[in-house]
Parts: structure tokens; C-alpha cells; sequence
């Protein structure tokens, strides 16, 4: 794993019990973070005039004249590269959530320190995954960057609550017309294998668990921004298609391998995410994407070759670095960002980027969704390190047999 890069944090909080109890929290990762407080929005950003911060935490409620948003509205101005992060309490839930294209990330009020320093860690984390600056420059640029579907965040803050129950999830999922029919849809598919088909969203969110159920939502809402857009080569339909097939391909994988739940968990989300930085660059780029398309197909090179020729940078460096904006958990993070390069990762066990990996590998091969473009290759030196070389052909077969793949 590479070392976490240096990187520099500014938290905002009035409350001087928050300062004390995250202080010794974060006090370990001086060598590698520099933390700066702030008691108030003005002083803010009188610091976010003259010094550039990669993170700023704020609370929603600030003394002075202006609120959390305001102040992370100023930093988008000033450091458009910063991640945003805005501590609000439950009932607050509503107000924050309509600046849920602004803010990167939620965190709950009280929260825990861990939550924090977890929290920086994902941001440090993209820095030294994904350091190229074009990256995060041309996110930065970007007017209409993907942001996380407020039924997502509505969904985190009731498992957050330990008084949460099965009912309260669906009743949630189900005011959204549009997402349950979606969600209703795949669970009665061969994707999960559900006993018998139901309508009944309690029942689906029983039968998927609420960990799968948190991101198919997820993966749902961001290819739902996705709608209106102009998308130079690609096809929405398709690439979901593609994208639930690989999902279904990757957890069937980390199954056959016997991983832990996390693991598995991890390979469905990150199989149905893996192209969403496919999704940025075509909806903001499509000349370039058509272009990248019709070189992929002349030189008969992988869509990533010529995605790097033409952008320097490729739709697993943008889908990565999204997702470790968002906070999502660094087994899907990773998963995302190597899934074609897997051998870069620096990982040395089967994961759920292995997983993801090979299910790509398996689900393109067979023809379906490339377009013409050459299927992506196995990255075999990264499969003999972790002694699973032979184990692709074998991983193929089983998935001849599996349904919806």
C-alpha cells in the first residue's frame, strides 16, 4: 500500500468540547496531517483566504452570521479541489440533505471521534491512491460533478441509529416511486436469486440486507443523474446492464473464494460503481469519449489506453477519486480504482478488487456491451502474486453455469 500523503485539514466547530475530544484522536497522524481549528465561519475563511486546506469539516450551526453551508459554499469558490464535509444533527437531516450536491460527505452530530479521523483517512487515502493532480483538477473543473443521491444519505443516517428497524429503511426507500420499482426490479431478477418474486419492499429489504440494499440505492441514484445527459459512445441502458452483470460476476467470485461478508459486500458495490467514472468523463466530454471510442476500435487497444491518451488519466482514476470524496469504504474504493490495473494497488490477498477485476475481465469477454472495443486483459502477473493464476478459467466456468451473468 502506498503512504498516505501529506495533507492538510481545517476542522470548524464552536464547540470547544469537539476540539478536545478530537485533538488526541488525531494527535497520532501529526507526521502526516496538519490540522488546523477554526471557532467560527469568518475565521474560517480568513484561513481559507491565505492558505490552501485539502479538507474542511464543518458544523452546520456556527457562530456569527454565517452557517456550515455558507462557509463550504465560500471554500467551493476559493479551494474547489477541497473535500466538504458538514456535521449536522438528526434533526437537521432535512436542511443539510438539499445541499447534498455541495457537501462531499455527512457526519453526524454528536459524532464520534473515530468517525472524523475515518473520514480524513478516506480523503488521505485518494491522495496516495490517485496523486496525479490532473485528476482532482479536472473533477474540480467539472460544472455538474455526480453528487450522492440524498435517499443514499437518508439511508446512512437511519443505520447509523441503532433504533432504526427493517420497516423504517423501506418506508424510506418506498417514497421514492421511481427507486423502488428500480430496486423491486432487481431483487425479483436471477441477480439475487430471491425464492419468490415479491412487491413487498420490507421483504426485499430483509431478503437483500441493508449493507446491499444501502448501495444498490446508491448505485441506482448515481445512474439516475445520468438520464438527461448527452453520453458521446455510450448508452446508459448498456453500461448498467454491464455494470449489474459484473457486480453479480464479482460477488459470485468472492463467494467461490470463501471471503468474508465485508469482502462480498464490498464486490457487488464496487461491480455495480466500477464505470461510473465512465459516466463523468462521457457526460462532460462526449467529443473526447467518441473520440477515445473510435480509437479504441482502429487501434484495436482497450477503451483505457486511448482514455489515457486522450485526458491523461482514465475513468477508474475519476471513479475512485469520487468515491473516496464520498467516504465509501476502502475495499470498494480500491476495488473501483484498479479494477483494470489491479497489479497497482499494491494488495497481495484476494479482495474485492480481485474479485471485480476478474468478473470485468469475464463479463467483456464474452462480447456483450464492448462495442467493437477489445475486451480488457487479466493482469496475469498481479493473479500469479496472489497465487490465483489458474484460478480465472475455473472462476470462468462456474459463471457459465450462473444465472444473469
Amino acid at each position: 500500500m502506498a503512504r498516505e500523503s501529506r495533507i492538510s485539514v481545517l476542522i470548524v466547530e464552536a464547540e470547544v468540547a469537539v476540539h478536545h475530544s478530537v485533538e488526541p484522536i488525531l494527535s497520532d497522524r501529526r507526521g502526516q496531517w496538519n490540522v488546523t481549528f477554526a471557532k467560527s465561519a469568518a475565521a474560517a475563511i480568513d484561513l481559507i483566504a491565505s492558505k490552501s486546506f485539502d479538507v474542511v469539516i464543518s458544523d452546520l450551526h456556527l457562530s456569527g452570521k454565517r452557517n456550515g453551508v455558507e462557509l463550504l459554499m465560500e471554500t467551493r469558490a476559493r479551494l474547489p479541489h477541497s473535500a466538504r464535509i458538514l456535521f449536522s444533527s438528526y434533526s437537521d437531516q432535512r436542511s443539510a440533505l438539499q445541499h447534498a450536491g455541495l457537501v462531499h460527505q455527512f457526519l453526524p452530530k454528536p459524532c464520534p471521534p473515530e468517525w472524523i479521523q475515518s473520514s480524513i483517512e478516506r480523503i488521505a487515502m485518494i491522495h496516495s491512491l490517485l496523486p496525479d493532480p490532473a485528476v482532482r483538477r479536472a473533477i474540480s473543473s467539472l460544472e455538474r460533478v455526480v453528487s450522492l443521491p440524498s435517499l443514499y444519505l437518508q439511508l446512512l443516517r437511519q443505520i447509523q441509529s441503532v433504533e432504526t428497524a427493517i420497516d423504517d429503511i423501506a418506508e424510506t426507500v418506498s417514497q421514492d416511486v421511481g427507486m423502488t420499482a428500480q430496486v423491486l426490479k432487481l431483487v425479483n431478477s436471477a441477480f439475487f436469486g430471491l425464492p419468490q418474486p415479491t412487491s413487498d419492499m420490507a421483504q426485499a429489504v430483509s431478503f437483500l440486507g441493508i449493507d446491499t440494499l444501502k448501495y444498490l440505492v446508491l448505485a441506482l441514484g448515481v445512474f439516475a443523474q445520468f438520464e438527461d445527459r448527452e453520453l458521446g459512445g455510450l448508452t446508459l441502458e448498456a453500461l448498467w446492464s454491464h455494470s449489474v452483470r459484473t457486480a453479480h460476476a464479482a460477488k459470485f467470485i468472492a463467494k467461490q473464494q470463501g471471503a468474508k461478508r465485508e469482502v462480498v459486500e464490498d464486490a457487488m458495490a464496487a461491480g455495480l460503481l466500477h464505470d461510473l467514472g465512465k459516466l463523468v468523463l462521457a457526460s462532460h466530454f462526449p467529443d473526447k469519449c467518441e473520440q477515445a471510442k473510435a480509437n479504441a476500435i482502429e487501434h484495436e487497444a482497450e477503451w483505457l489506453v486511448e482514455e489515457r491518451a486522450l485526458f491523461g488519466f482514465d475513468h477508474a482514476d475519476v471513479a475512485g477519486y469520487l468515491l473516496g470524496l464520498w467516504g465509501l469504504p476502502l475495499g470498494v474504493l480500491q476495488a473501483v480504482a484498479f479494477h483494470h490495473l489491479p497489479g497497482n494497488s499494491g494488495t497481495d490477498d484476494f479482495t474485492a478488487l480481485t474479485a471485480v477485476h476478474a468478473a470485468n475481465v469475464i463479463v467483456q469477454s464474452r462480447g456483450r456491451a464492448n462495442g467493437g472495443i477489445p475486451p480488457p486483459q487479466a493482469d496475469g502477473a498481479y493473479l500469479s502474486k496472489i497465487g490465483l493464476v489458474s484460478a480465472l478459467e475455473l472462476w470462468t466456468e462456474a459463471l457459465e453455469l450462473a444465472p444473469s451473468v
